[in-house]
C-alpha cells in the first residue's frame, strides 16, 4: 500500500504564497507546512493543499543561509490542526540558491526523525516533504526508513504545471514528425507535456465530440469520455466521428473508437456525471472539459474542480431560433478551478434551474407546462458550425493551460456572439465568503472528505 503512486497538487495562488514565505531578502533558509486533503484512487494517493502555514519567526531555533532548525512547538501545532480538519502534513523548506534542489545530509538526518513521528501521530497519514530552490523543487516521502521521490507535483491555475521526471522520460521516444508544426509553436517540452496529460470530456455530443477531435490531434494520448446518451439520427449532423450506421450506439463508444483510431488510450463511462461513482473516476485527471447541457451537472463539475484541484473548462452554446427565425446565437467558455471564480459567482448558473433539473421528470414537465420553467425537457436548437467555434475556443483554452500556445494567459471567461461575429472577454466575479471558491472557507482541497454536491 505504501508503494503506490504519490503526488501533491497546489493552487497557483497558494504556490505563490509559499514561495513568498520561503525566499526572503535575508537569503536565509525558511520553512513551512502544507495542510492537505486526500484523494485516493487506482493505487495512487494525491495530497491536495488546503492551506499554507509558514513557520513564525519566534518558532525558529536556528535560521542560517545553509541550515535551519524549527521548534517542535510548530510541528505540534501542525499535528493538532491536521487532527482537527482530518488533513495530512507536508513539511517544506527552502535552499535559497540558484542550484538544483538536492536534500543535504542534514535534511536527511532531520526528516528521518520527524516524518515517522508525524506518521505515528496522524492516523492514515503519509507525511512527505518538499525542498524548494529558486528554479527547482523536489519532494519525497519515507517508506520503511528509505526515501522515495514523489511521482508528480502539480501547480494548478490559469497556467498549470506538472513537474515529474518520470513522465518526461516516458515521452522521449515520441514521434516528433507528426507534431512537427506544433513543436515549432511551443517546443518539444510543451509537446511532451501535452502527451502526458490525462483528459476527461464529460458530454460528448455536439461540442464534446469536437473538443475530443481537436485535443487528440494536438497530441493528448489519454482520455476518459462520459455520456449516458445514445446516438439519434438528429445527432449525426454535428457529432464528429459518427455516421448514420452509428445510430443507436452510445456516444461514448463512437467517440472512444475514434480516439483510439488516432493512437490514444480512451476509456468510456455510459452514465451521468452527477453520480458520485462516476465523479470518483475523474480524480486521476489533469484537465476536465464540461460539455454538458444542464446546470445541475455544471454545478457539480464546477465544485469538483475546487474540491480536487483539477481545472475544469465549462462549455455552453445557446441558439434561440424559434419558428426558423434566429433571435440570438451565442457560446461561452469558462475556466474554473482553485484560485479562480466558480460558475456560481460568475452568474453562469441558475439556482432555480438546478432545482428544477433535480426534480423527477414528471414534476419538471408539470412545471414547464405551467410556465414556471422553460427549456428543460424540450430539445434545444443546435448547428454544427456554432458548436465548432465554441469547441475551438475551449480546446485552445485547455491547451494554453499547459503550453504557451497564445503568447500569454488565456482569458478565463469568453463569450461568443455569433450575430456580430465577436468574442467578448469578461472578468469573472467572485463573491466574498463563497462556500465553493473562497480560498479560506470554500471546498478547496477537501478531496474525499465529503461528497461532491451541486448545492
Amino acid at each position: 500500500m505504501n508503494h503506490r503512486r504519490f503526488s501533491i497538487s497546489i493552487s497557483d495562488q497558494d504556490w505563490q504564497k509559499l514561495k513568498k514565505g520561503l525566499f526572503t531578502s535575508d537569503r536565509k533558509e525558511n520553512a513551512a507546512a502544507l495542510l492537505c486533503g486526500i484523494s485516493d484512487f487506482n493505487g495512487e494517493r494525491r495530497l491536495l493543499v488546503r492551506r499554507v502555514v509558514p513557520v513564525p519567526d519566534d518558532l525558529y531555533i536556528q535560521k542560517l543561509e545553509y541550515h535551519l532548525e524549527v521548534s517542535p512547538r510548530f510541528y505540534n501545532s501542525i499535528v493538532s490542526e491536521c487532527l482537527r480538519i482530518g488533513g495530512q502534513p507536508v513539511i517544506v523548506h527552502s535552499h535559497p540558491m540558484n542550484t538544483d534542489a538536492r536534500y543535504s545530509p542534514s535534511d536527511d538526518f532531520g526528516e528521518l526523525r520527524l516524518l515517522p513521528v508525524l506518521e505515528s501521530l496522524i492516523p492514515e497519514s503519509t507525511p512527505a516533504s518538499l525542498l524548494v530552490a529558486f528554479k527547482d523543487l523536489i519532494g519525497r516521502r519515507l517508506i520503511e526508513r528509505e526515501f522515495h521521490n514523489i511521482d508528480a507535483f502539480r501547480i494548478v491555475g490559469s497556467r498549470t504545471r506538472i513537474i515529474t521526471s518520470a513522465r518526461k522520460n516516458q515521452t522521449e521516444s515520441m514521434t516528433s514528425q507528426r507534431y512537427e508544426r506544433q513543436i515549432r509553436a511551443f517546443g518539444v517540452e510543451g509537446q511532451q507535456q501535452l502527451q502526458t496529460l490525462r483528459v476527461a470530456i464529460v458530454g460528448v455530443g455536439g461540442t464534446g465530440s469536437l473538443v475530443a477531435e481537436q485535443m487528440v490531434r494536438a497530441g493528448i494520448t489519454n482520455f476518459l469520455v462520459i455520456d449516458n446518451d445514445r446516438i439519434e439520427e438528429s445527432n449525426v449532423n454535428r457529432l464528429f466521428g459518427s455516421t448514420m450506421s452509428d445510430v443507436g450506439a452510445y456516444k461514448t463508444t463512437v467517440i472512444a473508437s475514434a480516439l483510439r483510431g488516432l493512437g490514444a488510450e480512451a476509456s468510456e463511462i455510459q452514465e451521468s456525471a452527477i453520480k458520485q461513482s462516476v465523479l470518483m473516476q475523474l480524480r486521476d485527471r489533469d484537465l476536465i472539459f464540461s460539455c454538458v447541457d444542464n446546470d445541475r451537472s455544471r454545478a457539480i463539475l464546477s465544485r469538483f474542480a475546487y474540491q480536487y484541484l483539477i481545472p475544469v473548462i465549462d462549455v455552453g452554446v445557446r441558439l434561440d431560433g424559434r419558428a426558423g427565425h434566429v433571435k440570438a446565437a451565442a457560446g461561452r467558455v469558462s475556466v474554473v478551478g482553485a484560485g479562480l471564480s466558480c460558475l456560481r459567482c460568475s452568474h453562469h448558473l441558475s439556482p432555480e434551474r438546478i432545482r428544477a433539473e433535480s426534480l423527477p421528470e414528471s414534476e419538471r414537465e408539470k412545471l414547464e407546462k405551467e410556465g414556471y420553467i422553460m427549456g428543460i425537457t424540450e430539445p434545444a436548437p443546435a448547428v454544427v458550425s456554432l458548436n465548432a467555434v465554441v469547441a475551438s475556443l475551449a480546446a485552445t483554452a485547455g491547451l494554453n493551460m499547459f503550453v504557451n500556445l497564445t503568447g500569454g494567459l488565456q482569458p478565463l471567461d469568453q463569450l461568443y456572439d455569433a450575430t456580430t461575429g465577436t468574442v467578448f472577454i469578461t472578468n469573472p466575479q467572485h463573491e466574498s465568503e463563497c462556500d465553493i471558491c473562497d480560498p479560506d472557507i470554500g471546498v478547496k482541497g477537501l478531496g474525499d472528505k465529503q461528497i461532491v454536491s451541486a448545492y
